[in-house]
């Protein structure tokens, strides 16, 4: 039986994030406040106000972003959960939750209410796994780059499954939508 292991990266919380988001704040306020009446300033305290968060949501990688790549790398196996040198072995994990959210580029089609047809896709970046270890839980939301890494957690998900451990499995598309994905548009496999 072929041993499969997925290595990713996965995100962590900025340290400053939240005195970043207050004195953005502050500032914002305070063109409000020097403006009282002036039509420019307004607009300027507006644009301040409004701008970055917007930028925020088109831009992946923002001063305004609360979370960025961890420099360690997570690696899951069936056996073992490893994050950077803490190493978790599977036979000591009380329990486990994972929610898959898709892989980066993973492409579908979508009906809307009104019956048009659209088509999205997924950031790969969507996916978290959260175990109970000695009593502490660790959670990581990890990144998926590409089919074969689906497939890699897949298998290994599989293999928790059959442990009879705690397990809690939530995924955003059915294993069999994707294979049907895959099949409609081929580049979904494509690494």
């Amino acid at each position: 039986m072929q041993e499969h292991t997925l290595t990713t990266v996965f995100y962590k919380y900025k340290r400053y994030a939240a005195v970043k988001m207050i004195l953005y704040v502050i500032i914002a306020v305070g063109f409000f406040s020097v403006g009282k009446g002036n039509v420019y300033m307004i607009l300027l305290g507006t644009g301040i106000l409004i701008g970055p968060p917007i930028f925020s949501a088109i831009n992946q990688k923002s001063f305004f972003s609360l979370r960025a790549w961890d420099d360690r790398k997570l690696i899951v196996t069936a056996d073992y959960i490893q994050v950077g040198a803490d190493k978790y072995e599977f036979e000591n994990i009380q329990s486990i939750a994972i929610y898959l959210g898709g892989y980066y580029g993973f492409s579908f089609g979508k009906s809307s209410k009104s019956g048009s047809r659209g088509y999205g896709s997924v950031n790969g970046d969507d996916n978290v796994l959260a175990f109970r270890y000695k009593g502490k839980t660790q959670s990581y939301e990890f990144f998926l780059r590409d089919f074969d890494s689906y497939v890699a957690i897949c298998h290994i998900i599989d293999a928790w499954k059959k442990s009879g451990k705690s397990f809690v499995l939530k995924e955003q598309f059915s294993r069999d939508y994707i294979r049907d994905q895959v099949r409609t548009y081929p580049q979904n496999s494509q690494s």
